[in-house]
């Protein structure tokens, strides 16, 4: 049997069986489904460890602040980077793109290579399970079921088909969103794109 897509909407000629099906698709989904859990106070407290580290050990070898700060900004991209697609933390996601802006503004790297990444990143969102799980927790929290899902659910509880309560197959899925990948990549090229933006403006202005 062909899973339900519990994040679909029902069709408007569907059956009592699909609607049925739909409504306990849902009503599944609300109970089992759960957000990522990632600790952001640990993730963040290690990362200021290693930079501090990090920092106090190149500047005892009197390393320029350029030097000093481009291991940190790659530090803080790459695991930023990694926590917005693998837990689908937004706020990462702005972080990391910060940081590639960083590397921008020190001249440390090329806006291409960047965007580049930002969109292998962002391919990856579109099959990340972490992803798919905090929709299906929004989706069952957004939208209650029609009147003719509840009736059909309710129907089938009554009639005492205790066999298809729950449907089989009927499981947390990743499915492909065109508009995820999109929104991810903006996420995580909005900042070096505008501070490379500004480079060439200031660039330009000063040479008018």
């Amino acid at each position: 049997m062909t899973a339900v897509n519990p994040m679909a909407a029902t069709r408007a000629d569907a059956s009592p069986a699909e609607a049925a099906s739909f409504a306990e698709a849902r009503a599944r989904l609300a109970t089992t489904a759960d957000l990522p859990r990632v600790r952001m106070r640990r993730v963040l407290t290690t990362c200021a460890a290693v930079l501090v580290v990090q920092t106090a050990a190149l500047l005892a070898t009197d390393r320029s602040w350029d030097e000093v700060l481009v291991p940190g900004y790659v530090i803080l991209m790459v695991t930023l980077a990694l926590v917005f697609v693998l837990a689908a933390v937004t706020v990462a996601g702005f972080a990391a793109g910060a940081a590639a802006a960083g590397l921008v503004v020190l001249d440390q790297a090329s806006l291409l290579p960047l965007l580049g990444g930002a969109a292998a990143l962002a391919l990856a969102c579109g099959f990340a399970p972490g992803w798919a799980r905090v929709e299906a927790w929004q989706a069952t929290r957004s939208r209650s079921l029609t009147a003719e899902e509840e009736a059909a659910l309710a129907q089938r509880a009554l009639s005492g088909d205790r066999s298809r309560l729950w449907t089989r197959g009927v499981r947390l899925r990743t499915y492909w969103r065109a508009d995820r990948v999109l929104a991810a990549f903006l996420v995580l090229a909005f900042h070096p794109s505008m501070a490379a933006f500004s480079l060439w403006f200031i660039g330009w202005t000063s040479a008018r």
